[in-house]
């Protein structure tokens, strides 16, 4: 399949999001994306048409059916006039998560490789979570999630659970695969998702997300999902009228 153009994939996304605890997901037309990662593990069922995987180095697969990207890793998306299913993000601290970490962990394939996303993603039988998470962690992703205006900086949560930032930090990095930062801006990009699907304007949804303002959004939104806010909502189907504008304070046009 030939190189799709990244520059001329507006529109190619097309469908409905649903946001649930601990996971985010798409149906629908899938379009092209550039190169992201995002602090998730990734399940993509294509169910009409193929998709393009690429990785870091260079790697290719080509996917008709269930890849599973994991946490923290650098890939590309390009898709096939046509392509359709079903793409969730689940939040690395959750059960289906942690279990979706554990069955890319067990595979013979390095994690940031993309042959080992299409070869340790078929179904199977569901892998236990052996470890619990550390409580000081447990606790930490607690007060992170339930903060108005999205989780602290790292050493005002560690101090809040009474541990050092470093000892937290090495805590999401070993039992969630991604390091607090990315988790971080992970859990502002979901709050602003449900602020603007429940009709905020990408501006008050930055705000309100904890973001410094819509450009910080713009910029996590592009690194996490390829995509800029005003194309992701589109996607979503969460547009003003016919003409498929973005409403901004003020009235005008929402494009980040």
């Amino acid at each position: 399949m030939a190189r799709h153009d990244m520059y001329g994939m507006r529109g190619r996304w097309s469908g409905a999001v649903t946001v649930e605890p601990g996971r985010l997901t798409f149906s629908g037309a899938i379009g092209s994306s550039a190169p992201h990662a995002h602090a998730c593990v990734q399940v993509l069922e294509v169910t009409a048409g193929e998709v393009v995987l690429s990785d870091a180095y260079g790697g290719e697969v080509t996917t008709r059916g269930r890849a599973v990207i994991p946490a923290g890793v650098w890939h590309e998306v390009r898709a096939s006039p046509g392509a359709r299913g079903v793409s969730a993000y689940v939040d690395p601290s959750a059960p289906a998560g942690r279990a979706l970490a554990a069955q890319l962990a067990a595979g013979d394939c390095a994690a940031d490789r993309v042959a080992g996303w299409v070869a340790c993603a078929a179904p199977g039988e569901q892998r236990d979570v052996e470890a619990p998470l550390h409580p000081r962690l447990d606790r930490a992703l607690r007060l992170g999630v339930q903060r108005a205006g999205g989780p602290p900086e790292l050493s005002e949560l560690a101090a809040a659970v009474g541990i050092s930032p470093s000892r937290l930090g090495h805590l999401f990095a070993d039992q969630l695969g991604t390091a607090y930062p990315a988790w971080r801006r992970w859990m502002c990009l979901r709050r602003a998702v449900e602020a603007v699907r429940a009709g905020a304007t990408l501006t008050d949804a930055a705000h309100d997300a904890g973001f410094a303002d819509s450009s910080h959004l713009s910029r996590t939104c592009r690194a996490m999902f390829g995509l800029t806010p005003t194309e992701a909502v589109r996607a979503a189907g969460w547009r003003n009228g016919s003409s498929g504008s973005v409403q901004a304070n003020g009235g005008g046009a929402g494009r980040l």
